[in-house]
């Protein structure tokens, strides 16, 4: 993929996400679409379907996208909800927010697998191969330019200890 189109990608993930604090569902929702808009864009340059495969592979490909939505908007809220809790962060709060993570990606690793698994028997297991890495690919982009827009508790602490 050029590099460019990836860090046009990157640079919206980076403007639009951040503005997520206080979303409404419609507004997570929206922000998901348009970021399964741009995803999709990149996965057209990592993923080599052709003929009557790329017919089914994107056929598939929606469809996941589409029962990724919930799982995205979910995602953002548990940012939310952790940006949130830092000034009242408590063990059990900090337990919760884990394991709502845990949730969350064991689901989304868990569709990931279904759809490898669908798109390898509509094409072949290259193309679902390239499909599983490019969407692990992007969704770790994204995860990691998200987390570096937040500091992780033990930097918040560190920050407001620092200037008392």
């Amino acid at each position: 993929m050029k590099i460019r189109n990836l860090l046009m990608f990157l640079f919206f993930v980076g403007t639009v996400l951040p503005s997520f604090a206080q979303t409404s569902d419609a507004e997570a929702e929206a922000i998901v679409n348009l970021l399964g808009v741009q995803k999709r864009e990149a996965i057209a340059k990592l993923v080599s379907a052709t003929g009557k495969d790329s017919i089914a592979f994107w056929k598939l490909y929606d469809e996941y996208n589409k029962k990724n939505i919930a799982t995205g908007k979910q995602r953002l809220k548990l940012y939310e909800q952790t940006a949130q809790a830092y000034l009242n962060m408590t063990p059990k709060t900090a337990d919760s927010l884990a394991k709502q993570y845990f949730d969350n990606r064991f689901g989304q690793e868990k569709s990931l697998e279904e759809y490898y698994n669908k798109i390898k028997a509509a094409t072949n297991a290259m193309i679902a191969f390239e499909f599983y890495q490019a969407e692990v690919y992007l969704l770790t982009q994204i995860r990691a330019h998200i987390m570096q827009q937040i500091p992780t508790y033990g930097q918040f602490q560190a920050a407001i200890n620092k200037n008392k």
